[in-house]
């Protein structure tokens, strides 16, 4: 049989609105008291009623997260920056893989409704219209992580994903590398393959290079797919010399088809990546990126989600992060 407030209250020598002020920290029961109920809900192994805490409350104290899959290490990163704050402020998760798939996205996020979780986090490589459309005629709040929204509707947290490119690279350009291929994402709405294009775009401009169509290429945002844009490349007449891949598993995938092909990185061919994942730095050769702090990400992400929940949604303001740029050994002077 479950233990019922009543029975905590009986324990206690209280009544059941005493109880109830316990629960919900409702600073009106002296000290005395109150460690008198917390004994009594030890002894009587009670479990408040979540649903109708909540149902009572108006809050569930719960957040959906929706990202494109939790098997990229970024994303990984991000969530753990996310559920680290939400510990700390007493907040579940609710977690979806969406696959960047815009039905998937409509889905969950109605989900996250009717299971009233208080606010949304959306962390993912494209904001659609249908989303926005739904966030609009929701009113629930929503943060944005790694990408921002254009017209600044929805509050976000990220990087500058065009100056990082565009310094990325610049370093290339440096090195004495003028024909760079570019290592793009299928998925065309993917918004950090637009702004990174921009910056590579950009670089190339500011230094009078031509932007050759031959040398980007569209691929899955994964070491497979590094792997086989780098093995479309290799079929060109004219190589490039460095390659900029949009991710360091799509950089991986490149280096190890190089390899395979009996070249050398960065001797025949430079590449570098973005993101910094742990595994990029223990490498060999280790992998030239750019490092985002994805962790950072996230804890902010969650922090401004919470902070818009507590009442302060007008103090919330959209967030660029730092990004720095690493170089290792799989890029290097042209000789």
């Amino acid at each position: 049989m479950s233990v019922k407030i009543k029975d905590v209250a009986r324990e206690a020598n209280v009544s059941v609105a005493t109880v109830s002020r316990v629960l919900n920290n409702i600073p009106l029961v002296n000290e005395e008291t109150k460690k008198r109920v917390l004994d009594a809900i030890e002894k009587t192994g009670y479990k408040p009623n979540a649903i109708a805490r909540s149902l009572k409350m108006q809050k569930t104290n719960t957040l959906g997260i929706m990202i494109p899959d939790i098997s990229q290490a970024f994303y990984t990163n991000v969530v753990r920056g996310v559920e680290d704050v939400c510990n700390i402020y007493d907040y579940n998760i609710i977690l979806c893989n969406t696959d960047s798939d815009a039905q998937k996205e409509l889905k969950y996020f109605n989900v996250f409704i009717e299971k009233q979780c208080d606010g949304i986090l959306f962390i993912g490589k494209s904001l659609k219209d249908e989303l926005i459309n739904q966030i609009a005629i929701s009113k629930i709040p929503v943060v944005l992580g790694a990408l921002t929204d254009s017209e600044d509707r929805i509050p976000s947290v990220s990087i500058d994903n065009e100056q990082a490119s565009y310094d990325l690279t610049m370093h290339l350009i440096e090195n004495g590398h003028k024909r760079i291929a570019f290592f793009d994402d299928e998925d065309e709405t993917s918004f950090v393959g637009i702004e990174r294009k921009k910056g590579y775009k950009r670089a190339l401009e500011s230094q009078g290079i031509a932007y050759r169509k031959e040398y980007v290429f569209d691929g899955k945002y994964s070491i497979k797919g590094g792997f086989d844009l780098m093995e479309e490349l290799l079929k060109l007449e004219d190589l490039p010399t460095a390659v900029f891949a949009l991710n360091d598993e799509m950089a991986l995938g490149a280096i190890r088809k190089l390899e395979e092909k009996g070249l050398k990185v960065p001797q025949d061919m430079s590449v570098a990546g973005f993101n910094n994942f742990t595994v990029s730095e223990w490498l060999t050769p280790s992998i030239t990126t750019i490092a985002q702090p994805m962790y950072d990400i996230g804890a902010l992400c969650a922090r401004m989600l919470i902070k818009m929940l507590d009442g302060h949604k007008d103090e919330v303001k959209s967030l660029y992060v730092p990004h720095k740029l690493i170089e290792r050994e799989s890029t290097s002077d042209i000789k």
